[in-house]
């Protein structure tokens, strides 16, 4: 007994130790923010900011921005850095994906970098912000260390969970040729605030319907100017704006250039004359697409005679249905005949063949 006493002192000891020598790290929480001790520069949490209410924006910076985006959820969490700087973080869910790119568009300082983190993001200085999905992320960094906001950015992305978000298709629609990436802008409507909605020919664009609406420079040697494509919900609203916008009217000496394709409008103004304001215009097009629906649950691809299965199985299915039907009648009417005859061998004066019921009306025709 004393020598296993003493064998299990040392063990026990060695076990403790062990276990207070692993540091407990939490890495999965209730928000897209870095874990505790995930980062060796975050030393504390020094304030968390949580809002669902679009009336407790209005002292947040570009909360205006934010409920004309559509928030859901504005979350905020301030760290501490060393050399008492601080790392700022937003993480604001929106109605859907075009939002949280809109956002990125509209508050980016430098041009677009294709993600991860996010579809797309932008680092300017000691920021950087990225569009995931539904959320748009901003960081913004006290410290020197420029590489802390990419790997705490790309953290959160990791979070936030698989990336399904694509580039408006509004986007795809804009011209190549003299196109300033750099400069595009994409807007969400119906415009609440005027402060970031869309300029127009030298005035605020406004629309109380779902729009969308794209800008961005165009530049040929010295002729410059500004491209909008507005993406209206139906054709009819796109005709009415175009007419009233005088879009039959285009003339050199007002600079400014429109087009109608399907629900799209673009609105060339600037420097150029027709020659290549026309250029600039022409592949703004609008295609439309058919989408045939099928059953899904028919995964018989094949043909016979070149007619396809599932068209063939329905025609013979048809046919089936109808030879059934024919036997059914056939053999309904036999009975009823056989029930008739037994009826009246068996029960001649039945209340169906009583004389007053079986009287027959000749019509002598061949007679003079």
């Amino acid at each position: 007994m004393f020598q296993i006493r003493y064998c299990l002192i040392p063990l026990m000891s060695l076990v403790i130790s062990a276990g207070m020598a692993v540091p407990q790290t939490q890495f999965i929480g209730t928000t897209n923010f870095p874990a505790e001790m995930e980062f060796s520069e975050l030393r504390e949490i020094k304030s968390d900011v949580v809002i669902t209410e679009p009336s407790a924006l209005s002292k947040i910076a570009d909360g205006k921005l934010f409920v004309q985006a559509g928030f859901s959820k504005y979350l905020a969490r301030t760290y501490g850095l060393p050399d008492k700087q601080a790392l700022f973080i937003e993480d604001v869910t929106l109605k859907d994906s075009r939002a949280a790119y809109s956002l990125v568009s509209l508050l980016r300082k430098s041009d677009f970098l294709q993600g991860p983190p996010g579809i797309v993001y932008s680092t300017a200085g000691n920021s950087l912000l990225f569009a995931q999905n539904e959320h748009f992320v901003r960081l913004e960094d006290g410290s020197l260390a420029n590489d802390l906001l990419k790997r705490v950015a790309t953290s959160i992305s990791n979070r936030i969970g698989p990336n399904n978000q694509s580039v408006p298709r509004l986007i795809e629609h804009l011209p190549n040729d003299g196109l300033e990436m750099r400069t595009l802008r994409y807007f969400l409507g119906p415009f609440s605030s005027p402060a970031f909605s869309p300029a127009i020919e030298g005035k605020t664009f406004k629309s109380e319907t779902e729009v969308d609406v794209v800008q961005a420079d165009y530049s040929f040697g010295t002729q410059h100017g500004t491209l909008s494509l507005i993406n209206f919900p139906t054709i009819q609203l796109a005709e009415d704006f175009f007419d009233k916008s005088g879009g039959s009217e285009n003339n050199d000496a007002r600079n400014i250039y429109l087009k109608r394709a399907g629900p799209l409008v673009g609105i060339l103004e600037g420097s150029f004359d027709r020659t290549y304001a026309a250029s600039i215009l022409k592949p703004v097009e609008y295609k439309y697409s058919i989408r045939w629906i099928y059953d899904k649950s028919n995964r018989s691809t094949g043909a016979v005679m070149g007619i396809p299965v599932g068209i063939l199985g329905t025609v013979v299915r048809s046919i089936v249905l109808t030879i059934l039907l024919c036997g059914v009648s056939i053999f309904a009417g036999a009975g009823i005949a056989a029930f008739r005859l037994l009826l009246r061998k068996y029960a001649p004066n039945n209340y169906l063949d009583r004389p007053e019921r079986t009287e027959i009306i000749r019509l002598k025709i061949d007679e003079n």
